[in-house]
């Protein structure tokens, strides 16, 4: 198990769950962790993915949490278990590192492994997109999932007025 690791907080779990339970795992592991004032990653889910949202997705990230990285050693962890925070650490100028979950720091450490680096190449598996006409049955099923129920209700609603 490492002695040091540099943590990004989810801004959801920030906002809702806070650190405590992290910060007892993580010395209870012997971990010696540093929790970055970052706030978000920048990346929020699609945000910085959206067009016209990269520059402030990019400067949210450049604030704290990427030169944090950029000046960890490289015998320290980075931690970030929200997607969005890994994805930011591992596509943008973050000085070639990548961020792994707490989950994974831990169970290498249960079965004395060396903590897992994510490939090298980050994103070489992910299958392709969609083709345009599966993604749009696939928009179109997703809307209709949601509004179907809601015409059936209100079909009803307007048949009892009468």
């Amino acid at each position: 198990m490492p002695a040091h690791a540099l943590v990004q907080t989810h801004c959801h779990q920030h906002s809702i769950l806070g650190t405590a339970a992290d910060q007892a795992v993580l010395a209870a592991a012997g971990v010696d962790a540093d929790f970055l004032d970052s706030g978000c990653c920048g990346l929020a889910g699609n945000f910085g993915f959206e067009q016209g949202h990269y520059e402030v997705s990019a400067a949210c990230a450049e604030r704290a949490l990427l030169p944090a990285v950029r000046g960890a050693a490289d015998s320290d962890v980075i931690l970030a278990d929200g997607f969005s925070c890994r994805t930011q650490v591992a596509q943008s100028d973050a000085g070639g590192r990548s961020a792994i979950h707490l989950a994974e720091l831990l169970r290498a450490g249960l079965h004395d492994d060396a903590v897992p680096r994510p490939p090298e190449s980050g994103w070489s598996d992910r299958p392709p997109p969609p083709s345009r006409p599966v993604g749009r049955m696939v928009a179109g099923l997703a809307g209709l999932a949601v509004l179907g129920p809601a015409a059936v209700l209100a079909a009803r609603a307007a048949g009892r007025r009468r």
